[in-house]
C-alpha cells in the first residue's frame, strides 16, 4: 500500500534581493521507484502530506506512514499488502500507540522497527551485501555505495531475480579496483590467507576451499561468497552491520565516528540492548525532522 499524497505545498523563503542567481529546484532520486527528495539549492524541501480528501497532515508518528517507511528504509521497497496490514494491525493493537521504550517491549514501535533489520529478507539481502565490504575489504560500506548495492540484490526483486543478482554481484565485486588491489597477484594459498586475515576470522573449511581453487572447481568470487555466507562471518559483523544500518536506514547518511563507536560499545557490552539503540534513533530529532 502506498500512502497517497493529495497535495504538495512548497514554501521557499529567504531569497534576498542581493541574490544574483537564485538557487534552482532539483529532484534527487536515490532509488528508482521509491520517493524522491526535492531540493531548493542545497536545502531539502519537505512535502506536506495530507490524507486524501482531508486537510489532515500525515506524519512519521502515524502508524501507517511509520510502517511504510520501515519498508522503504530497510528493505528498499514499498510494502506488500499482507505484510503492511499485519504490521499496521500489530501497532494499532499496542498500548499507548506503540510509543515508549520499556513499558511494552513486546508491542511497540521499537519492536516493529527491529523486526525489519532482523527479518530474513534483510539478513539475506542488505546484510548479505554489507558483509562483502567488512569481510573482504576490511571496511564498512559508505552510504552511497550501499544504497545501489541493496537494489542489486534486494528491493522489489523476486527470489529468482535475487539469486541472479547475487551471482552478478559476486562476480562484479571481485573486479572492483579496491578488491583487486588487495588480492591480485597472490597465489591461491596467499589469497586464502589474505581473505582470512582481512575478515579477521578462522575459515573452518579453508583447506577445502583452497583445493577447489587449485582444482578449478570454484572461482575466487565463489570462494569469497562462501566465506561471506559462513556463520562465523555472519556473527562477527552482526553488530557492526546493525549499527551501520541504523544510520543508513533512519538517518540516510554515514555514521559519525563517535556515535558509531558508542553504539558498538553498547552492543558489545550487552548484545540484547539493541532496543535502546533503536529507540535512540527513531525518537531522535534528526529522524523526526527528516520528514
Amino acid at each position: 500500500m502506498k500512502i497517497g499524497l493529495s497535495l504538495l505545498f512548497i514554501a521557499i523563503m529567504g531569497a534576498t534581493a542581493l541574490a544574483q542567481s537564485p538557487p534552482t529546484l532539483r529532484i534527487v532520486t536515490e532509488t528508482p521507484g521509491l520517493p524522491s527528495d526535492l531540493f531548493y539549492g542545497n536545502i531539502k524541501v519537505k512535502p506536506l502530506r495530507l490524507r486524501p480528501g482531508t486537510n489532515q497532515p500525515i506524519t512519521i508518528t502515524d502508524i501507517d506512514f511509520f510502517v511504510q517507511q520501515q519498508y522503504i528504509d530497510f528493505l528498499g521497497r514499498f510494502p506488500d499488502t499482507i505484510g503492511f496490514a499485519n504490521w499496521v494491525a500489530t501497532l494499532n493493537g499496542c498500548p499507548d500507540g506503540g510509543f515508549g521504550e520499556t513499558l511494552h517491549p513486546e508491542c511497540d514501535r521499537v519492536h516493529v522497527s527491529a523486526g525489519f533489520y532482523l527479518s530474513i529478507e534483510f539478513q539475506g539481502r542488505g546484510y548479505w551485501a554489507y558483509r562483502w565490504y567488512d569481510a573482504a575489504l576490511g571496511r564498512r560500506p559508505l552510504y552511497t555505495e550501499f544504497i545501489p548495492d541493496m537494489q542489486k540484490v534486494g528491493g522489489a526483486l523476486s527470489p529468482e531475480q535475487e539469486a541472479a543478482g547475487k551471482n552478478q554481484y559476486m562476480n562484479d565485486f571481485v573486479q572492483r579496483p579496491e578488491f583487486k588491489n588487495i588480492y591480485d597477484g597472490l597465489s591461491n594459498s596467499q589469497f586464502m590467507d589474505k581473505l582470512e586475515q582481512t575478515a579477521g576470522v578462522t575459515i573452518s573449511n579453508k583447506a577445502d576451499l583452497l583445493a577447489a581453487l587449485n582444482g578449478g572447481t570454484q572461482t575466487r568470487a565463489q570462494v569469497v561468497r562462501t566465506v561471506i555466507e559462513s556463520q562465523v562471518v555472519f556473527d562477527k559483523f552482526f553488530n557492526r552491520g546493525f549499527v551501520t544500518m541504523e544510520y543508513f536506514g533512519y538517518l540516510r547518511r554515514d555514521p559519525d565516528p563517535i556515535g558509531f563507536k558508542n553504539w558498538i560499545d553498547a552492543l558489545t557490552a550487552d548484545p540484547n540492548n539493541f532496543r535502546h539503540m533503536i529507540f535512540g534513533f527513531i525518537y531522535s530529532t534528526e529522524y523526526l525532522t527528516r520528514f
